[in-house]
């Protein structure tokens, strides 16, 4: 035994310096805080909560959520990019956390740059619903809207949001010239879509089921590669109308970057054990989004991927300004 051993033996007897070396593998040992950057009460938030209280009892800490909505996702998703690489700070990210620089000069973090990857929680189809009056069946939507070009208007929850490039894609594969009309959030596009003021709109399937079950608009296709459980009739776009076609939003999480592999690891697990719970699918489901666990790097893989798509349609439709 070497000096140092033998001067060093006392403390470890003693315990002094065990808690640090527990320290170092309990983690976590506070709660962790999860970044939602969008309004409470919206299907980002409903999903937050959803897969943070699953994940707690696997983590042995709460996920405290915080909501920092503003700029389009932009102020929140901030934060979290400027958070300590701890293990401690989550975001619930999607497509527009990533696609975000090339449809805003001034975003303040880089994806490419600031962000880990964790894990992906699910994907959610888009419907496509139009107002009455106009075809119900989705191939003859097309047909129809090819043959009128630019007399027809679709909504969206705002410029460059996941619903407008949703569309632009629709809209560029079909074949179809329209008019966008963007408003500031789904609710009043929603509101003027039943009003018979625009004619058709890319949403989330879980907040127009209500209205198209009461007949207020017509439910045309979903935009998944299969169909929606929750709607079985309705076809997807891609078997109906146009072959391959899939335009789905998704959640993830994400951390800031540098988080220590151990500390990823416990969280990537956590996230599995969560959904694989038959009741957090369900809860999901009734949010629209169909639970798919992915580890870290398949996340990652995945992100880019579906960046790499948007960018496509970002730049097909003149959206590009960096």
């Amino acid at each position: 035994m070497n000096r140092r051993q033998i001067l060093a033996a006392p403390l470890l007897a003693s315990g002094l310096f065990a808690p640090a070396a527990r320290a170092q593998g309990a983690f976590p040992t506070r709660p962790i805080r999860m970044v939602v950057p969008w309004a409470p009460g919206g299907a980002t938030g409903n999903v937050a909560r959803i897969v943070g209280d699953a994940m707690t009892p696997h983590l042995g800490q709460p996920i405290v959520l915080d909501h920092r909505p503003g700029a389009g996702g932009g102020i929140g998703s901030d934060n979290a990019a400027k958070s300590p690489g701890d293990g401690y700070t989550l975001l619930i990210s999607g497509a527009g956390t990533f696609y975000r620089p090339l449809v805003e000069r001034d975003t303040p973090f880089n994806p490419q740059r600031d962000f880990g990857f964790l894990g992906l929680i699910g994907v959610g189809p888009f419907a496509l619903v139009t107002r009455n009056g106009l075809p119900t069946n989705i191939s003859e939507f097309i047909a129809y809207a090819r043959a009128r070009p630019g007399v027809l208007n679709f909504a969206t929850s705002g410029q460059g949001a996941t619903s407008h490039l949703a569309t632009e894609m629709f809209n560029r594969t079909a074949g179809i010239t329209a008019t966008h009309v963007p408003y500031r959030g789904s609710a009043p596009a929603m509101v003027d879509l039943i009003g018979g003021r625009v004619d058709y709109f890319f949403d989330a399937l879980s907040t127009v089921l209500e209205n198209a079950r009461n007949g207020r608009i017509q439910l045309l296709a979903v935009t998944t590669a299969a169909r929606a459980r929750q709607v079985p009739d309705v076809p997807t776009i891609g078997e109906a109308a146009l072959p391959g076609f899939t335009a789905t939003p998704w959640w993830g999480l994400n951390t800031p970057a540098g988080v220590p592999a151990p500390a990823m690891a416990r969280m990537s697990e956590a996230l599995r054990q969560a959904l694989a719970q038959p009741a957090v699918v369900t809860a999901l489901e009734g949010q629209g989004v169909i639970a798919q666990f992915q580890t870290p790097a398949e996340f990652e893989s995945f992100v880019w991927a579906e960046n790499t798509k948007w960018s496509q349609t970002i730049e097909a439709a003149g959206l590009k300004v960096s």
